[in-house]
């Protein structure tokens, strides 16, 4: 009898030890992002950028940006389509001056490279961000042109911000433009 309840108070233990496993790992999968994921957004924020660059390269002297917003509004967020549509409509100033972006906000640049690729994703809280390398006259630049911020929103990925190496992102460069514009929406 003795060895009959070892037996049993064995088989209960691996019993309630699997079943405590097994009701952990979603709650491990779901803190840590799934190799899925991660190619899931590398492969939106490239093919962004091999949509996009060519455009940039081709359009030197106006603005792509303003193109991708209109065009592509939903790969944006909300708040990062409005404050980009604000500073294209509201770049003059009273005394006839055009404060706006001087640089591209999705390629970190006033002189598009060719073609960009995306480098390392990184996991930040609950958004990712994705490395974006310049390729300028057949060779890859070592450095990140920018990380390009993006989350999960209902079934699709959304651009969110873009993070500079100066140590910036475009609602920083934003919000100085509107300053020295005078006019300063929140």
């Amino acid at each position: 009898m003795p060895h009959l309840f070892r037996t049993v108070a064995l088989i209960s233990l691996t019993f309630c030890a699997s079943m405590t496993h097994s009701a952990q790992a979603p709650e491990q999968a779901s803190e840590k992002p799934s190799l899925d994921d991660r190619n899931a957004v590398g492969a939106f924020v490239q093919d962004f950028y091999d949509w996009y660059a060519p455009i940039a390269y081709r359009q030197k002297n106006s603005l792509p940006w303003e193109t991708a917003i209109a065009l592509k509004s939903s790969l944006f967020s909300t708040k990062l389509n409005v404050l980009l549509n604000i500073d294209k409509h509201t770049g003059a100033k009273l005394d006839g001056t055009y404060v706006s972006l001087d640089v591209d906000p999705f390629l970190n640049t006033d002189n598009p490279c060719e073609r960009y690729i995306v480098g390392d994703v990184i996991e930040y809280d609950k958004s990712f961000r994705v490395g974006v390398q310049a390729i300028c006259h057949g060779k890859l630049r070592q450095k990140n042109s920018l990380q390009a911020e993006v989350i999960k929103k209902k079934d699709h990925w959304q651009f969110v911000n873009f993070h500079y190496p100066e140590g910036n992102d475009v609602f920083a460069v934003l919000k100085d433009l509107r300053k020295h514009r005078g006019n300063d929406l929140e």
